[in-house]
C-alpha cells in the first residue's frame, strides 16, 4: 500500500472513531431533542461504516434500501453523497419486494418478523449486500452490523459469519471497533 493511502485510511478511521463519540462532546441544546440527536448519530455512523466497506464491483451509485418499520432511518433519507463524492440513493422497500436483491447494495433493516427476515436473507445469498440492523435480538440475526443506539452514542456489533456470507469487505479496524461494541 502507498503511504498516502495509509495516512488517508488512518485519518478516516480517526474520523469514524470521533463521530461515534460525538455525542459525548456535543451539548444537547444544539439539537432540538434526543430523538433528533439519535437519528443524526445513526446517519453518521452508517455513513462512516459505508466509507470502510468495499464491494466486489464498486457501484457508481451506492443504493441503500430501508426495509421494515424503523425508528432512526429518517436521517438516512437526507444522504445524497458519501465523503468520497459517490452518490448515494436511499429508498424504502417492503420486506417482500422481489427487487431488493438486484436493487440494493446496502440494507438498513428495521423491525421484521422472523419469517420476513429469513425469507429476505435467503434471497440475498448470491448478492454482495451489506446489512445493518437498527435493533438487536432476533431482528439482528443475519445482519452484518447491529446498531445499539442510546441517547449519547451509537455503538455497533459485527456478525463475522454474516459478513463472510455478505460478499462485501469491511476494513479490519472497523471490525475491531464492532467486536469491542464500538467506542466506550
Amino acid at each position: 500500500m502507498h503511504l498516502s493511502y495509509l495516512l488517508q485510511l488512518l485519518g478516516g478511521l480517526c474520523l469514524l472513531a470521533s463521530s461515534l463519540a460525538l455525542a459525548d462532546t456535543q451539548p444537547s441544546h444544539r439539537v432540538a431533542n434526543q430523538a433528533e440527536l439519535r437519528v443524526d448519530h445513526v446517519r453518521q455512523t452508517v455513513l462512516d461504516i459505508l466509507s470502510y466497506t468495499r464491494w466486489p464491483v464498486e457501484p457508481a451509485v451506492l443504493r441503500m434500501c430501508v426495509v421494515g418499520p424503523t425508528e432512526y432511518a429518517d436521517g438516512l433519507f437526507q444522504i445524497s453523497h458519501q465523503a468520497n463524492g459517490r452518490v448515494v440513493s436511499v429508498r424504502r422497500y417492503s420486506a417482500g419486494d422481489p427487487l431488493i436483491p438486484a436493487q440494493c447494495d446496502v440494507l438498513y433493516l428495521g423491525t421484521l418478523t422472523e419469517e420476513e427476515r429469513l425469507t429476505l436473507f435467503a434471497r440475498l445469498r448470491e448478492y454482495a449486500i451489506l446489512s445493518v440492523s437498527e435493533q438487536g435480538g432476533a431482528n439482528a440475526a443475519n445482519s452484518v452490523f447491529c446498531l445499539r443506539v442510546s441517547d449519547d452514542r451509537v455503538r455497533f456489533n459485527v456478525n463475522l459469519d454474516a459478513l463472510a456470507l455478505s460478499g462485501v469487505k469491511v476494513h479490519p479496524a472497523v471490525l475491531k471497533l464492532g467486536r469491542s461494541g464500538g467506542l466506550p
